[in-house]
């Protein structure tokens, strides 16, 4: 399938949105990217049209940073995104909307994912960089926070928390006999 346009992305994103509310910046732009047959800069001017057009709104948390999981800005669609969405979707093929429904689906259960465990990189008081761990496990939730002496300790962090996080939980649960 050849990149689609500027109109085509925007669809999709809204589509991807809509379904998918609480999506991350990253997460939707690496799945336009991977799955929906567009490119950077279509994606982003697509992007960035629907923001400045109040389809979509951002909605995040000061001062923090999650690099490991994709950031803690998340995307919502607007009222006026889903009047939009709504009107167009009848016109829609079959084919669109099937492709559609699957990618989102995917990019509902990552979002879900997300929810369940995240590391949130931020500064504190004291000037120092602090790492917040979540993590939720069959109604089990771990929280924990971490300082640390410098930012690319913190990033670290949290890269390794993405990768192992079950694993780590688990240990530590041994550890404390539980």
């Amino acid at each position: 399938m050849a990149d689609i346009s500027i109109v085509e992305a925007k669809i999709q994103i809204l589509y991807l949105v809509c379904e998918a509310p609480g999506v991350s910046y990253h997460m939707l732009m690496e799945h336009c990217l991977n799955s929906l047959y567009t490119e950077f800069f279509t994606f982003s001017q697509a992007y960035n049209e629907l923001i400045a057009g109040n389809l979509m709104d951002i909605k995040g948390e000061k001062g923090l940073e999650s690099e490991a999981l994709g950031g803690t800005e998340k995307i919502y669609i607007t009222e006026g995104g889903k009047a939009v969405l709504n009107d167009i979707k009848p016109s829609l093929n079959i084919p669109m909307i099937k492709h559609l429904e699957s990618a989102s689906k995917e990019l509902k259960s990552e979002v879900e994912e997300q929810k369940r465990a995240n590391a949130i990189v931020g500064l504190n008081s004291s000037g120092q960089y602090t790492v917040t761990l979540f993590y939720e496990n069959q109604g089990r939730p771990f929280n924990a926070t971490i300082t640390c002496e410098d930012e690319a300790q913190a990033k670290r962090i949290s890269r390794i928390w993405a990768i192992s996080k079950d694993a780590a939980v688990n240990d530590l649960l041994k550890a404390l006999g539980e």
